[in-house]
């Protein structure tokens, strides 16, 4: 097996970081990564907010936690619980990535995923977030996306959190009956 492969099978998502900063060149690595994945047409029709500003995040994660609480969906809301009320997980970074006009969601897929095995190729762990889009999207959408740079026209897209592993993980079960081969 080869490295790249052994590390796209062995990425499992972490949920819990430690308060170690990233270094300057981890950080320029993960946006190097995320500069390096394809687009569509190579049009990059994309924009990354690497944000370390715990405010910043905090924010944004007790907005998305309070919105989830005051819900009606138990399901999630007993997650958010087990998660100690965490989205970010006390992330080192958090990676938000926005699309023109919710173009290239494809293109933005591939990003994070370069972003999080670069991230796994230095030992530090990720988690990729989708749910957090709420606060781009509802009724404080406008500062958020101004909060964390977003260009005026962009959606967001996708997002991860990242930083040193305080926890273990597995990676996830693999179901082959999902795949045909013809």
């Amino acid at each position: 097996m080869n490295e790249v492969i052994d590390l796209i099978k062995n990425r499992c998502s972490i949920r819990s970081f430690t308060d170690e900063p990233l270094t300057q060149d981890e950080l320029q690595a993960l946006v190097d990564a995320g500069l390096a994945a394809p687009s569509g047409a190579n049009l990059q029709n994309w924009h990354f907010s690497f944000v370390t500003d715990k405010g910043i995040v905090n924010e944004i994660e007790t907005y998305l936690v309070d919105r989830v609480m005051a819900g009606d969906n138990e399901f999630i809301k007993n997650l958010i619980e087990s998660r100690n009320r965490k989205i970010f997980f006390n992330a080192a970074v958090v990676v938000f990535i926005s699309t023109k006009g919710g173009e290239s969601l494809v293109d933005a897929g591939i990003a994070i995923e370069n972003i999080v095995l670069a991230a796994q190729s230095m030992g530090l762990g990720s988690c990729v977030l989708g749910g957090c889009r709420d606060a781009f999207n509802l009724e404080r959408g406008a500062y958020f996306k101004k909060l964390v740079q977003m260009p005026e026209g962009y959606e967001f897209a996708v997002a991860a959190a990242i930083g040193h592993p305080a926890m273990g993980g597995t990676p996830h079960e693999r179901l082959p009956e999902k795949v045909t081969i013809l």
